[in-house]
């Protein structure tokens, strides 16, 4: 059950100042993903440790779990096309609900990315000598994203989206391959199998998906997905494909970064090769 499905069910019992909050933040849930406990008191008319306290009444250790919980409310919607949005919804409501519900995801995963994982998976292509990137369906087009970024800082990286080419790829890479498969829920059979035929040729899998999914225990790094977010299995994945891009360019920067000047050289040569491209 959804937070935001809690709080509607324990109105009727909630004290007089925990029911005050809880109408501020059922009349706009996505206002309260973005505003600071004392913002939210002020809303309601209650004391700031009356924040705290609702929180905890609803199962959450903190108003940051509360508001982490609720972002992953905000995207369970009834809808087919997303999870955001309702049937019916006006232009002026859909608009601001993706744009809500995109900004609640990426609040979502900031408290999901840790440092560590961030700083070998940069560090893993960043000594690679190859750089293979893998994607099937939705994922697909992140993957050719990833290869856009990463092609630049001067690692040969190549993306494919058909899981023959993968299976080949995979069989041909070695101890100084990094292959970077995108799989939002990491359950798909044949990203699994070229996962495993990654393994059995010793380069580093990093997986960017759901760190609990075959595929994020299978692999030698994971970073998650969001997949958390969204049922991809019923919807088009909107949030999570905002997540992942993201995470395309954290990854990105941390390599740019760690390039150094050289990296900076490298990254104005190719942008002034377009130059002769435009017009003037």
């Amino acid at each position: 059950m959804t937070v935001l499905l809690q709080l509607n069910k324990a109105l009727a019992t909630l004290s007089r100042a925990e029911s005050l909050l809880a109408k501020v933040i059922l009349a706009d849930p996505e206002k309260v993903v973005n505003i600071s406990t004392a913002e939210l008191a002020k809303l309601a008319g209650v004391s700031d440790p009356m924040v705290s306290r609702l929180s905890k009444t609803l199962g959450c250790k903190s108003f940051p779990d509360f508001k982490v919980q609720l972002a992953q409310s905000l995207v369970t919607r009834e809808s087919f096309i997303s999870e955001a949005v309702d049937p019916g919804d006006g232009v002026s409501s859909y608009i601001d609900k993706r744009i809500n519900a995109n900004q609640a995801a990426l609040e979502y995963i900031r408290g999901h990315l840790q440092p560590d994982i961030i700083e070998a998976a940069v560090t893993a292509l960043s000594a690679a000598q190859q750089i293979l990137i893998f994607g099937l369906g939705g994922s697909a087009a992140v993957a050719q994203d990833a290869q856009h970024k990463i092609f630049r800082l001067g690692i040969p990286t190549i993306a494919y989206s058909d899981h023959l080419m993968q299976r080949m790829a995979a069989a041909g890479a070695d101890e100084n391959t990094v292959v970077l498969i995108f799989s939002v829920t990491g359950r798909t059979e044949t990203t699994l199998e070229v996962a495993d035929i990654v393994k059995q040729s010793e380069a580093t899998l990093i997986a960017i998906t759901g760190p609990d999914s075959p595929l994020g225990q299978l692999a030698d790094i994971t970073i998650p997905s969001g997949d958390e977010l969204e049922d991809t299995t019923i919807y088009i994945p909107m949030t999570t494909r905002i997540v992942i891009l993201t995470v395309i360019d954290i990854l990105a920067t941390g390599m740019a970064l760690s390039q150094g000047e050289a990296g900076d050289q490298r990254l104005l040569k190719i942008k002034h090769s377009l130059d002769a491209t435009k017009l003037s």
